[in-house]
């Protein structure tokens, strides 16, 4: 028996259009529902900009090497984990333990700022890995012990075996699925790509790493490494092109987020305290808000290993060198935790005379 031919018009081919009143039904109740999962950056300047991470969001952290793009995704993965939601951390690059030792390398900070232990040299990170600091810790590691195990336990972590690919994430993403609250990997430039083009290899993983994430309906932190810089231009932050690899890499996250050391002549007007480093922030892409034009100068702790709450908005000079904050009543709606920054008041007392 022959079969009528199909009507070419008439959209019966399996395509997946619906009108717009029927993807509205129901529309208000979805987006609720995925309301209730979204979590937090646990950072003052995401958090007002960004407002949170959301259930299909796949991030892209970028920074030169060593500027903190690990201590940045420990930061999102523990705080959140301390929450109690269980967050996958894939540490691709570190060392064995080496994202629980650091967590708990934080916790020890805050018992000895609480008991006020005096470290000669400083209580500092480095010191503390090879054991020198037995003398003046040792009590109060076996404390921090404690808290970590019941403050993180629901932070998961994969140390990379001999080789680790797009289709061993893939496997291990979905085996996650059901438990996870947001999976981070640490980082892209470490996922073996078995392709002679490199590019290529990084836009397969990138775009495999997206459908994986909209198909489990969980979000994906994805650190990056950016490509060295040309040391003759100035600027504060990286672009969103310095990103190593394809520029498809960008345009298929939802969200990018940089980071870059504050140089001290770049802020030389705005003296640190001691023990913080101050990092620049940036947000190129964000397909909510859009990206953001403001640039957030925020403070890390070395002893706590955490950023401080609060930050301060500016711009980049038109020379590029140079961080110019905004000035009282600039800042916008959203910057509920921006910190304006206040010049140092003249003495009322100078040379031994009233001014």
């Amino acid at each position: 028996m022959s079969i009528a031919p199909r009507d070419p018009l008439a959209f019966d081919f399996g395509i997946n259009f619906r009108t717009a009143p029927e993807r509205l039904a129901g529309e208000r109740d979805r987006r609720l529902v995925e309301a209730e999962r979204t979590i937090p950056y646990c950072h003052a300047f995401l958090d007002d900009y960004l407002r949170c991470i959301m259930p299909h969001d796949l991030i892209l952290l970028g920074a030169l090497t060593g500027a903190g793009k690990t201590e940045m995704a420990r930061w999102i993965a523990t705080s959140n984990a301390a929450l109690g939601r269980h967050v996958f951390y894939f540490a691709l690059e570190a060392e064995p333990d080496e994202i629980e030792r650091r967590t708990k390398f934080s916790v020890l900070a805050g018992l000895v700022a609480r008991d006020h232990v005096q470290v000669p040299g400083g209580f500092n990170y480095a010191d503390w890995r090879v054991g020198r600091l037995e003398t003046y810790v040792r009590l109060l590691d076996l404390e921090a012990d404690e808290i970590a195990a019941d403050k993180y336990k629901t932070l998961h972590t994969y140390y990379r075996d001999s080789k680790f690919d797009h289709e061993a994430i893939r496997r291990l993403f979905m085996a996650v699925k059901d438990q996870a609250d947001l999976i981070v990997l640490d980082h892209l430039h470490y996922v073996d790509i078995d392709d002679d083009n490199e590019n290529r290899g990084f836009k397969t993983t990138v775009k495999m790493i997206r459908d994986v994430s909209l198909g489990i309906g969980k979000p994906v932190l994805l650190i990056a490494h950016l490509r060295k810089k040309d040391t003759k231009l100035r600027f504060l932050v990286p672009s969103i092109d310095d990103f190593h690899g394809s520029s498809d890499i960008t345009k298929i996250c939802t969200r990018a987020v940089l980071l870059a050391p504050a140089a001290k002549s770049a802020i030389e007007k705005m003296p640190r305290a001691h023990g913080k480093a101050a990092t620049f922030f940036s947000i190129p892409k964000d397909r909510v808000s859009g990206a953001c034009s403001l640039i957030a100068l925020c403070d890390f702790d070395w002893r706590s290993k955490k950023y401080d709450d609060g930050y301060t908005l500016g711009w980049q000079s038109k020379s590029g060198d140079k961080f110019e904050p905004l000035g009282l009543g600039e800042s916008p709606a959203w910057a509920k935790q921006h910190v304006p920054w206040m010049p140092a008041q003249p003495s009322h007392w100078q040379d031994g005379a009233q001014q």
